[in-house]
């Protein structure tokens, strides 16, 4: 399968790297110097130029793409690139998107604007944040397909079945194997520190499950902007390193706090200082995949929205066995359907094989096994491994 992928940043990056493992891959940037480091460590081909010009996509030989993903930082560029590959050729095309409102455009119909799917990092990563919050034992938690979940637990809670990657204790359960075995907090009280798309979905989703949510924005003409916007919400317009403001504002007395700013510098100390005036659990933004291990040395919670995007794409375009998947940087987990791997033997599959969901209930694998027409298959794969 041909994949053209269009930026060369950190989401495409990572994209490009999945996806080289088992596909033919083609990176299109503006900068050489990008382009180079990418083919020195990755088998993909690269065209330098500019995706927007119907020539440099030709080079790219969009008319024989399977798929193009257009990644850049600017989400007009990935819509007209989307738009033109169509023009060109025939292409699956998938365009990332930092402003929702482009999403919600797009979610008017199939296809809108020479779109077939488009991606947006913050419902992704707001969705996340508060599925995770009402349950303090755990610190990871998402949906993976239909009724099956994956978490990762602070603690050695037993549950039907669960698997250690990096003292990480990850489980594999339905909603209702996560409710009995964990219990939900009753958190109340919520500050959130930057008022970014993704900050100001959390709050919209609290407040509309009765927390009290503060939200403080050091920006004070955008603090003005939302307060109307969010209603329910306490907005504050100050500055969330000041101890006068937390003084004033009774900051520390909330139960948890979500770091939601644009740079991760401001998102590593509001987590610090969150900490420090001790609030127990906060969940941060880490737009730099690689510095998530620095906010878990301070105890933070992280959410990376390059992560969330990657992971979003790459499981859209593994085919039609894959149902759904997710990402961590340590692993990644996949729901494979039993009609497109009928017979097999989970022993043949690369990966550790995880629970099948067959007929309704969860069973525990055996490499012998072999996988019916109806069974939902979970692998996993250390390190980002691609499977299919």
């Amino acid at each position: 399968m041909k994949v053209i992928v269009v930026g060369a940043g950190r989401t495409g990056f990572l994209i490009a790297k999945w996806l080289s493992m088992k596909h033919e891959v083609t990176v299109v940037d503006r900068n050489p110097r990008i382009l180079d480091e990418i083919s020195y460590g990755l088998d993909v081909f690269a065209i330098p130029g500019d995706a927007t010009l119907p020539e440099t996509l030709k080079r790219a030989e969009v008319e024989n793409a399977d798929y193009v993903i257009a990644t850049t930082d600017n989400d007009q560029t990935n819509i007209i690139v989307c738009s033109l590959s169509k023009t060109l050729g025939s292409p699956f095309t998938i365009a990332r998107v930092k402003r929702i409102e482009y999403l919600k455009v797009w979610g008017h119909g199939r296809r809108t604007l020479g779109v077939d799917l488009m991606v947006c990092a913050a419902p992704l990563v707001a969705e996340g944040i508060v599925r995770v919050m009402e349950y303090p034992q755990l610190v990871f938690f998402r949906k993976l397909y239909g009724d099956i979940y994956v978490g990762i637990s602070s603690s050695d809670i037993k549950i039907p079945w669960s698997f250690k990657i990096d003292d990480r204790n990850v489980i594999i359960a339905t909603k209702d194997m996560i409710e009995r075995s964990f219990k939900k907090s009753k958190t109340k009280k919520v500050l959130i520190l930057g008022a970014g798309e993704t900050g100001r979905i959390v709050a919209k989703m609290l407040s509309a499950k009765g927390k009290e949510v503060k939200l403080v924005e050091d920006n004070f003409k955008k603090a003005n902007e939302i307060a109307d916007e969010l209603d329910g919400v306490t907005v504050i317009a100050g500055n969330p390193f000041s101890d006068f403001l937390w003084s004033e504002e009774n900051l520390s007395e909330a139960d948890i706090a979500v770091v939601a700013f644009d740079q991760d510098y401001k998102c590593f100390f509001a987590s610090a200082l969150a900490k420090e005036k001790g609030i127990d659990r906060v969940f941060s933004m880490v737009h730099r995949s690689s510095h998530i291990s620095l906010f878990e040395k301070i105890g933070a919670i992280s959410f990376s929205p390059e992560l969330e995007t990657a992971g979003k794409i790459t499981a859209a375009v593994r085919g039609k066995a894959v149902l759904g998947v997710v990402t961590r940087p340590e692993f990644q987990v996949y729901a494979l359907s039993g009609e497109f791997l009928e017979g097999t033997p989970l022993e043949n599959l690369s990966g550790i094989p995880g629970p099948l969901f067959r007929d309704g209930r969860l069973v525990l694998p055996t490499p012998k096994m072999k996988i019916r027409k109806g069974d939902i298959v979970t692998v996993i794969t250390e390190g980002g491994g691609m499977i299919l």
